[in-house]
């Protein structure tokens, strides 16, 4: 048969018109019998064994192959069919023995140039066919052949195309490999687009998908910091997709890169951002709490922030301008100790001494450029007292830990260092009650008890903090909490306070006392915890449940127990029963109710016999909504069951197989509505699976 084929090229290349079969038949002997002579057969015996082989194919069906619908270009991942014509003696084809061989430039059947080869060769001749689907983008060379039938065919080529764009397979990286940036500065990821198989595709590409990209910076711990907005996406000269963006915020972060809602091959990219220079509008002073009210001899402490334009913390310690003014006189306070230090990346420590009574106002600014950060001025008043923070009594039932809804209450006892009542006036004392999830706070109620020797001032009568007397333009009741009498009058001067507040979420509190700016409890908070209160039935209910489930599979409902405040209530799994309420019953089991810790609980059951039941979840007997819940009970054949493909495939193949061939599922059509990335295995063949 090598010795047939440059013979038929040879001859099909001259042939010339001729109208009777026989007299073809004669005249490619002829062609041949010429060839052997000149240059191969040796002997009288090869000539006739040649001559028996030539007219042999008298009897052998003629086929030819042409492109379907003469289409010979094609995009990667379409369908390509070639046309199988039967010329003559097609009645000479056993169909159970016909095989045709596709082979691809030089590679046989599935390869990495094409995938899920396939003929048809049922019905009549016209339907005659062999698909494939091109992977590869290239100009490509098809060689059909078939031994038994003596067939051999070069004379088709096909054109492939890249495919739709795939995000998954597109490549990002950063341009010129730079990944560290200062805040406000562009940076630039290069994609290389691709599609499905892996084939780049240009600009001139023509493709019916494109994608919006989305960017993700990613904390360390994985949270998204921040989703920086694309300034500007094209294509460069080298057929890659620019995406820049303006990098604001500072940090070590991990870019995540979406394209359709496909990560990106490549993705996530390492990324640091670097602060950008010190903005002195957008610094920020800060206290651990803002006190308006220091007391005379005291540190005032005052955390500055140093920000640029972006709002990231600047390192380093930054020379600001202070200026201190005395509100009455409008003149400015000399500061003899004035201090800066970095406690943190960014952060300053700015303090000085409270030497002097009175109203001030503090402005901390940049005199150079004529800006003050953010929250200037300050006011604030310096109070004469000598309230000590290790002296002073907090007491009562409200430091304790309670329940939510009820109200609690503690007192507060100011003692200098000698424990002698230490008395302020009434606005001096400030309570502060945080829960540490989300910083929700409780606002509480402040009352002055007077003691025993010191008494309110008379009517009309104001303290200033100072040491004078003024008349107070708009007097304030004080409560004399020991016979629980109203005193009409202007604000007290105590050094007892009742404090009152009613908390309606549960959860870990801390509670701050401050006299002025002295922190109270030798300068530590009061831990709290406040438990739920009781279950209310009309605000808890089933969260969720199926209402198709498997017979003799285990099944969950869900229920979720809150309080009148809307918390949740946790260790109630006892106080909840799940069962069977409808006349259709059958053989129902239930497990142990498990407490998922966030006022929720898991209740798991199982029926052993199809058809439609109702359930019902109670707490104490009192069924919660929207129960009964209608289940219905189904055989396993009713609910799909997708089952992982394994599959073995050598180096520089391809293989096409159903993805739903293993899995189960009702009726006769499914499609798949999510899967995961293929994980690549070498095994000891050295094949890949």
């Amino acid at each position: 048969m090598s010795l047939l084929r440059p013979l038929k090229t040879f001859y099909y290349s001259q042939r010339i018109a001729v109208a009777d079969r026989n007299l073809e038949l004669l005249a490619l002997q002829f062609f041949c019998l010429n060839f052997l002579v000149k240059n191969i057969i040796t002997s009288y015996e090869d000539v006739y064994h040649f001559y028996c082989s030539i007219t042999d194919r008298s009897q052998l069906p003629m086929i030819a192959f042409s492109w379907w619908d003469d289409k010979g270009t094609f995009r990667a991942g379409e369908t390509a069919t070639i046309k199988v014509k039967v010329l003559e003696n097609g009645d000479k084809i056993d169909k159970n023995n016909f095989h045709l061989i596709l082979n691809v430039n030089g590679k046989e059947g599935n390869s990495s140039y094409v995938s899920t080869v396939l003929s048809n060769f049922e019905g009549d001749f016209d339907h005659w066919k062999i698909s494939f689907t091109p992977i590869k983008v290239g100009l490509f060379n098809v060689l059909i052949s078939e031994d038994r039938y003596k067939v051999f065919d070069s004379s088709l080529h096909f054109q492939v195309e890249p495919g739709n764009m795939y995000p998954s397979v597109c490549v990002a990286s950063w341009k010129g490999m730079k990944y560290e940036f200062e805040a406000g500065s562009k940076a630039t990821i290069m994609v290389l687009l691709k599609d499905a198989f892996g084939n780049g595709i240009s600009e001139t590409t023509q493709v019916s998908y494109m994608p919006d990209f989305k960017l993700s910076m990613l904390s360390e711990n994985g949270s998204i910091a921040t989703e920086p907005d694309i300034s500007n996406m094209g294509w460069n000269e080298f057929d890659y997709i620019v995406i820049e963006f303006v990098a604001t915020k500072a940090g070590n972060f991990s870019m995540h890169i979406e394209g359709g809602n496909q990560t990106l091959n490549g993705s996530p990219l390492p990324l640091k951002v670097n602060p950008g220079v010190i903005d002195t509008s957008k610094c920020v002073a800060k206290w651990n709490i803002e006190h308006h009210a220091w007391q005379l001899s005291s540190k005032m402490e005052i955390f500055i922030h140093q920000l640029d334009q972006y709002g990231n913390l600047v390192s380093g310690l930054y020379p600001f301008d202070v200026e201190v003014v005395e509100r009455d006189t409008n003149l400015t306070i000399p500061i003899a100790d004035l201090h800066f230090e970095e406690v943190d990346t960014g952060i300053q420590l700015f303090s000085f001494g409270n030497w002097e009574p009175g109203n001030f106002i503090l402005t901390i600014y940049d005199a150079k450029h004529s800006k003050s950060i953010s929250n200037m001025s300050y006011v604030y008043t310096v109070f004469v007292g000598y309230c000590d923070g290790v002296k002073s009594v907090v007491n009562g039932s409200g430091l304790n830990d309670s329940v939510v809804g009820i109200r609690a209450q503690f007192s507060v006892y100011l003692n200098d260092m000698y424990q002698y009542p230490s008395p302020v006036e009434e606005g001096i004392l400030q309570v502060q009650i945080l829960r540490d999830d989300d910083s929700y706070s409780v606002s509480p109620i402040i009352y002055p008890m007077l003691n025993k020797t010191g008494s309110r001032v008379d009517s009309g009568v104001r303290y200033d903090g100072i040491g004078r007397m003024e008349i107070a333009t708009s007097p304030s009741p004080s409560v004399e909490l020991g016979n629980n009498s109203n005193v009409s009058g202007s604000s007290v001067i105590t050094s007892a306070f009742q404090v009152e507040y009613t908390p309606e979420k549960s959860g870990f509190y801390d509670i701050n006392v401050y006299c002025g700016n002295i922190l109270l409890n030798e300068g530590h908070s009061f831990r709290k915890e406040l438990a739920a209160g009781e279950v209310n039935i009309s605000l808890s209910s089933v969260v969720r449940f199926s209402s198709k489930v498997e017979k003799m599979s285990k099944n969950e409902v869900v229920v979720q127990l809150l309080d009148s405040y809307l918390n949740p209530v946790l260790s109630q799994q006892l106080r909840l029963k799940l069962e069977i309420t409808s006349t259709n019953s059958s053989e129902f089991s239930t497990w142990d109710t498990m407490d998922n810790k966030d006022g929720s609980y898991s209740c798991s059951y199982m029926v052993k016999d199809v058809g439609t039941y109702e359930i019902s979840a109670s707490f104490d007997g009192n069924h919660l909504l929207p129960c009964p819940l209608t289940i219905n009970v189904y055989s396993s054949e009713y609910f799909p069951k997708a089952n992982d493909d394994a599959l073995s495939i050598w180096e520089d193949e391809s293989i096409a197989f159903d993805a739903l061939a293993n899995d189960s599922f009702a009726g006769d059509n499914a499609s798949i509505v999510e899967f995961s990335k293929v994980r690549y295995v070498i095994n000891s063949f050295g094949t890949f699976s």
